[in-house]
């Protein structure tokens, strides 16, 4: 059990399963460096500039807060006593999906045209789009779409960077994250800007991607091609490709109009089936989390039958 516990696959599977049982302060989850990275981003990019000089700016924004973070969790880890129980924790620190599972909680219970309002503001800080005049279908709608996107940033990703590079790519995947988050492209302010961190943040959760919508492709391989080209024409096509499959399965309906800082946007609707419901949220939620889980018992099936067979 010892050499068990220090493999990359014990290390991952302790780090999900305290995540799923252990409540954590707000006010010490990553999550809470996004209004912190979102100030350093109105510090930073200049308004007067060109499109040209805002990239630039934004790219190397990235740099500024990856390298001193990427180095400091170097040192600190080398003064470590013992080097498998600082991945854990660091890991267990990166992972964020118990706020998800409370949020789609309250939406199922909140998402009534008695409790809207207070829906709407419980929802408000994890959602880009306006919420002041979303209905219970579209609120059920946006926070589906956000705990599907953010699972896979906040929760997936973190644990595929960790198998692939250890703590240092947790630590990446998670960065990218928050900073994507935080100079959303959404925002008209950070359209330039945060070009650099959301082109690296859809390329490194194309990989995520793949192995999460792996099982859910298998099942449907007639439609594949169909779905897929649906999926595609999302403004972030990797993602649209598994909230394709997701809505397939569940048998919703995602997408449509939305207003991101007063601005009407038409996205593309996916599916073909019912209005989304308070349930929503937590059906994609745990569809997500149990492919996910999958994985890691895959993992670790392969690593103690090596083990075993030393």
């Amino acid at each position: 059990m010892t050499a068990l516990a220090s493999t990359t696959a014990g290390i991952m599977v302790g780090a999900a399963l305290l995540e799923a049982l252990l409540p954590w302060p707000a006010r010490f989850r990553p999550g809470a460096a996004v209004p912190l990275l979102t100030r350093l981003g109105q510090k930073v990019y200049r308004p007067d500039g060109t499109p040209r000089q805002q990239s630039q700016a934004g790219l190397l924004a990235l740099l500024v807060v990856w390298v001193p973070c990427a180095a400091g969790l170097w040192a600190v880890r080398n003064l470590s006593l013992s080097e498998p129980l600082f991945d854990l924790l660091f890991l267990l620190l990166m992972l964020e999906s118990r706020p998800l599972r409370e949020l789609a909680h309250a939406t199922r219970s909140l998402a009534t045209q008695e409790t809207l309002p207070l829906a709407r503001l419980q929802s408000a800080p994890w959602l880009k789009r306006e919420t002041g005049k979303l209905s219970a279908m579209g609120l059920a709608k946006a926070v589906t779409e956000s705990c599907a996107l953010r699972l896979v940033g906040q929760w997936a990703g973190p644990l595929l960077g960790f198998a692939l590079a250890g703590v240092q790519g947790a630590l990446l995947w998670r960065l990218v994250q928050l900073m994507n988050q935080s100079w959303s492209r959404k925002d008209p302010a950070f359209d330039h800007f945060g070009r650099a961190a959301s082109a690296l943040y859809q390329g490194l959760n194309a990989s995520v991607i793949l192995l999460l919508a792996l099982p859910l492709l298998a099942s449907r391989l007639k439609q594949a091609a169909q779905l897929l080209r649906s999926g595609a024409l999302w403004p972030y096509p990797a993602m649209g490709m598994l909230l394709t499959l997701l809505v397939d399965k569940c048998r919703i309906r995602l997408g449509g109009p939305r207003y991101y800082q007063g601005t009407l946007q038409r996205w593309p609707i996916l599916g073909s089936g019912d209005d989304p419901d308070g349930e929503s949220p937590r059906k994609v939620l745990n569809i997500l989390q149990g492919i996910g889980w999958g994985w890691l018992m895959l993992a670790l099936l392969v690593t103690v039958a090596g083990l075993v067979h030393g």
